[in-house]
């Protein structure tokens, strides 16, 4: 069996600041002048400042401040063991923002989804507050039409949460056989996830429709065989009734029939002795009329 160098951890000398949180006071105005003026009193270094960054600093604070809020909710350890899901201070807007985020109108779907979530943070060390909330603002930015549509927004942040675990694991283990074993899992969950990604796509698209036009040519004696692909979106009852185009360029070429003289005519012409004279078109003359 191989053993993996293990990477050489460098030493930090000093200890790592401890983290600082900043509170921005943005006021309720779309006004830039009053919002440079209340982030000036609230973000440290603003002095430092160039006036293009303490403009584009409150644009971006004007715009967040009219983006609602994502949904919240709060982990509490039970007497029996696990945790349960709070709404926070006003239960009736956390349920109603819950129910939007998992698109149900029932309490049910809601508690089911929020469960999984939970059992699967739960199951890898991680059922934290941050950690919820995030997977739930991942969901309700997605914005489900519909609950398979929050059934897979789930399966889709658990299989990127699962990937990116697998990778993780492969910086520190110490056997090649280990490496290759959270290489291959971390592949099959990508494979998984950008398939969760299309399935979504095409969900929402409401399908597609495939039209393939093949053309078989066998003069010369070879059979040449191409082929367009056209997709588009759900066929009508309009379209479905009209002929489709051969193709750009082929407008005036039509599939060759099977010929048993690869070098003659595509369809046999039958032979004659002679031509067939004939007969003279009737004409309709002014002032006279057959009768």
């Amino acid at each position: 069996m191989t053993k993996r160098k293990r990477p050489r951890t460098p030493k930090i000398d000093s200890a790592p600041p401890e983290s600082q949180s900043i509170t921005i006071a943005v006021p309720d105005t779309d006004n830039t002048e009053e919002t440079k003026r209340s982030l000036s009193a609230s973000i440290p270094g603003w002095a430092d400042l160039s006036e293009d960054q303490r403009a584009e600093l409150a644009e971006i604070a004007i715009a967040q401040r009219k983006i609602r809020q994502p949904v919240q909710v709060t982990l509490s350890e039970r007497p029996g063991g696990g945790k349960s899901i709070g709404l926070g201070k006003c239960e009736a807007q956390g349920l109603l923002k819950l129910q939007k985020a998992f698109a149900a109108v029932s309490i049910d779907p809601v508690n089911a989804r929020a469960n999984e979530l939970l059992k699967y943070l739960g199951s890898v060390g991680a059922d934290t507050e941050a950690r919820y909330n995030a997977a739930l603002s991942f969901i309700e930015s997605m914005a489900p039409q519909n609950q398979a549509e929050a059934l897979l927004l789930v399966q889709m942040y658990v299989t990127h949460d699962a990937a990116i675990r697998a990778l993780s694991q492969i910086g520190s283990a110490e056997w090649v056989p280990h490496v290759q074993t959270f290489g291959n899992l971390a592949t099959k969950l990508l494979r998984t996830s950008q398939g969760q990604m299309e399935t979504l796509a095409r969900m929402r698209r409401g399908g597609e429709q495939v039209v393939r036009h093949i053309h078989v040519d066998n003069r010369g004696g070879q059979a040449v065989i191409t082929e367009n692909l056209h997709t588009g979106g759900r066929e009508t009852a309009k379209n479905a009734d009209q002929s489709h185009a051969i193709g750009s360029g082929d407008s005036d070429r039509s599939a060759a029939l099977p010929s048993p003289d690869p070098l003659g005519w595509g369809v046999p012409v039958p032979g004659r002795e002679g031509e067939t004279p004939l007969q003279d078109a009737r004409r309709d003359e002014s002032g006279s009329a057959d009768r």
